[in-house]
């Protein structure tokens, strides 16, 4: 599975209470409020930082089309992995959804470790 993929369905998990199980993509999706074009854009912002790097490093995404927003930044390192963290805002929220994932590389590529 390919890093964009991991992504997208670590996200959703993360950012939904519901079951992955029990519902449809479209209908996490839909309950966690990030359109697949901000998931698509945050992911973007991630591999900026993973191609980078550096600690502290930060990637922000803005989709006008949804008004959701975010920032990715590099939250440390663990050996060769990275932690990122993730805070997004839907549109007219204040509060962040907010995920943390580490990322190690293989071959070339960076995994989701967790």
């Amino acid at each position: 599975m390919r890093i964009s993929e991991i992504f997208t369905a670590a996200m959703v998990a993360a950012l939904v209470a519901a079951p992955a199980a029990a519902n449809p993509l479209s209908r996490i999706l839909a309950k966690s409020g990030l359109t697949p074009q901000d998931t698509n854009l945050m992911r973007r912002a991630e591999q900026a930082l993973l191609a980078e790097g550096g600690s502290g490093q930060r990637a922000r995404w803005n989709n006008p089309d949804s008004g959701a927003q975010g920032v990715v930044r590099v939250a440390g390192k663990e050996g060769d992995c990275l932690l990122l963290q993730h805070q997004a805002y839907l549109k007219d929220s204040e509060d962040a959804k907010q995920v943390r994932r580490k990322f190690c590389p293989s071959g070339g590529d960076w995994l989701l470790s967790q």
